[in-house]
């Protein structure tokens, strides 16, 4: 279900930690989304469990293989993706075929510790760095895969979304905010890359308190095209 036509370009991305899933039929679609998350997390009950996840975390297809593990085969779930599907389709998928249509990788370009998350440490957040590198990674995902949807799970990533303003390639950048939903407010915004127009959205990552049914209007209101191609 996952291609690996984009890797010879994928690989020579600077500063890309993981290969973004893309499904075999991504590069076909009239409309191709890419789902970006936030961050990939490392746990272990013991240090030593918890070094073995880091290593484990630091293979190129880890992305790849959580999704595969999660998504596809159902070994264990994925909170994340579990609940951003459910506000994208108003319903939990009956099966996964969407996966063989789309784009999916984390913004964040290093392993969070979820023990410290655990702990109320706030280690576990991404810093300001990590958010500046994820900047400079997007764009050139964005340029070789040529989506024409994007849907970002973090609003502290879109913080930096004027970032892509001056980079090369870009124009007709546009950005606004919505109205607010879970008393948040959602980015939405456009741009051209290289000739291909893009349309954006971030939205409250999709982890704890987000609510799918709160979501799920604003979304196909936002991208009904994919949407409805997705939806087949």
């Amino acid at each position: 279900m996952n291609t690996t036509l984009y890797d010879e370009a994928l690989k020579n991305v600077k500063g890309l930690a993981w290969l973004p899933w893309v499904g075999t039929e991504f590069a076909e679609q009239q409309r191709r989304l890419l789902v970006v998350g936030e961050s990939h997390y490392a746990q272990g009950n013991t240090e030593e469990e918890f070094k073995e996840d880091v290593r484990r975390q630091q293979h190129p297809d880890f992305t790849r293989n959580l999704v595969r593990e999660t998504e596809i085969e159902k070994l264990y779930p994925y909170t994340l993706l579990q609940n951003f599907w459910k506000a994208f389709f108003s319903r939990t998928p009956t099966d996964s075929a969407h996966y063989n249509k789309v784009a999916f990788y984390n913004f964040i370009q290093r392993p969070m510790d979820y023990r410290a998350a655990t702990k109320d440490s706030g280690k576990a957040v991404p810093v300001a760095e990590d958010f500046k590198n994820g900047w400079q990674v997007f764009p050139e995902v964005v340029r070789l895969l040529k989506p024409t949807d994007i849907i970002v799970l973090s609003l502290t990533a879109g913080k930096g979304f004027g970032n892509l303003k001056i980079t090369p390639g870009v124009s007709d950048f546009k950005y606004e905010y919505a109205s607010k939903i879970q008393e948040v407010s959602p980015l939405t915004g456009s741009f051209t890359m290289d000739g291909h127009p893009v349309q954006v959205t971030f939205i409250k990552h999709c982890s704890s308190y987000f609510s799918p049914a709160a979501w799920h209007e604003f979304l196909f209101k936002r991208h009904p095209a994919v949407m409805s191609q997705l939806s087949r």
